[in-house]
């Protein structure tokens, strides 16, 4: 909300809607005076990123009847069009009154949804925004096929904070991994990217299977660590027989799956009996969500985020495993904009994220352990039954 005394006002009913096959519904709960007094769109962004034209799927503009009511965004992009947007009002479908939209936007994984009244001037007095997810393999996969022609994982030299944290858990995940995998096993790392097991500079002694999807990447880091085994496969469609591992490492995966239950049963399908499955991925309810009081999904292709209540309880016991014991990261106490009307930030990763700051990352690194309901990052280890 941008405007506390803005008579008319719109309020979505929950936090991310679910995008299948292009399509999907939002309700909302609206108040409103006459359509003269304002303008109401409903747009359309790439996650986090409102540059137009580029991250712009489109605006929809339509005249709400005046009063009170519950409302719905219907949503169509197969393809995208004038009528990809409809707004329906107790069952009746509203004229949409004038649009624009983008037909060769390249969907992400997450969108934002927003609903926004402007007075007639232009001036945008409200706005309420709700996360896209779409769940279409095909998006997922034509995204991260874009990231991998354009991106690499390289230390940055001005905003060390990733990188540091990075690090840090390397450390952390060495100990696990020695602690936890047996003198002669096998272990499965899926959504390897480049590995961790490789970049951890220790000889391990057990052996290691790394998959991922991207062909062409499994293979450069075939070439360059010819001691693992790799394979191209999805992290949850494993290629493997029932039993065959002494544990799975996932790195920074689960969060981008589509089902996360159905990910953790396949996982759990491929351990031997007492294998471990260790897991790290961002915290949904870290502390900078909490303060912001929305869902905040560390990047754009994170589909289905756990909270660590969710993730080491439910989760893990719907799965067949048993909680063995957490390492998470960082807690995130150095918040801004904690009572603007602006998305709430941790100085650390942003204004703050500068090489003279190190230090008190790092011990911030530490603290996730203590705290990890409000961890910005999860470790969590898992066994089977």
């Amino acid at each position: 909300m941008l405007t506390s005394r803005w008579p008319h006002r719109a309020r979505l009913a929950s936090g991310s809607v679910a995008v299948h096959d292009r399509k999907g519904t939002a309700h909302f709960h609206y108040a409103a005076g006459d359509p003269s007094q304002y303008v109401f769109t409903v747009d359309i962004y790439g996650y986090r990123d409102h540059a137009h034209p580029h991250r712009h799927v489109g605006w929809w503009r339509f005249d709400l009847p005046a009063g009170q009511s519950q409302a719905q965004v219907h949503l169509d992009f197969d393809p995208v069009r004038p009528e990809s947007v409809t707004v329906s009002v107790d069952g009746q479908t509203l004229p949409l009154v004038d649009s624009w939209h983008n037909p060769d936007y390249c969907f992400d994984p997450l969108g934002d949804l927003q609903l926004v009244f402007r007075d007639r001037g232009g001036q945008i007095r409200r706005s309420e925004t709700t996360l896209l997810k779409f769940f279409d393999r095909d998006i997922i996969r034509a995204f991260y096929d874009r990231q991998y022609a354009s991106e690499g994982y390289t230390p940055p030299t001005d905003q060390p904070f990733l990188w540091e944290l990075h690090e840090y858990k390397k450390r952390r995940l060495r100990r696990l991994f020695e602690k936890h995998i047996p003198v002669g096993g096998r272990a499965l790392d899926v959504g390897c990217g480049r590995s961790l097991f490789s970049e951890i500079d220790v000889d391990f002694p057990f052996s290691v299977v790394a998959g991922d999807l991207e062909y062409v990447g499994v293979r450069t880091r075939a070439g360059e660590v010819p001691e693992q085994q790799w394979a191209v496969f999805d992290a949850d469609r494993l290629p493997f027989a029932d039993q065959q591992f002494d544990a799975v490492f996932a790195g920074e995966i689960i969060e981008h799956m589509p089902d996360v239950a159905i990910t953790l049963a396949e996982w759990r399908r491929v351990l031997k009996p007492g294998g471990v499955v260790i897991v790290t991925t961002p915290n949904r309810e870290r502390l900078l969500a909490v303060a912001d009081r929305r869902e905040r999904p560390y990047s754009e292709d994170h589909l289905s985020e756990l909270s660590y209540r969710e993730l080491s309880g439910p989760r893990l016991r719907q799965a067949g495993l048993q909680f063995v014991e957490q390492s998470c990261l960082y807690l995130e106490l150095w918040l801004t904009n904690v009572w603007a009307n602006d998305p709430t930030d941790d100085h650390l990763q942003t204004h703050g994220n500068r090489r003279s700051n190190v230090w008190l990352m790092k011990r911030l690194f530490a603290l996730g352990r203590w705290l990890p309901w409000l961890s910005l990052g999860m470790i969590v280890v898992g066994r089977r039954k």
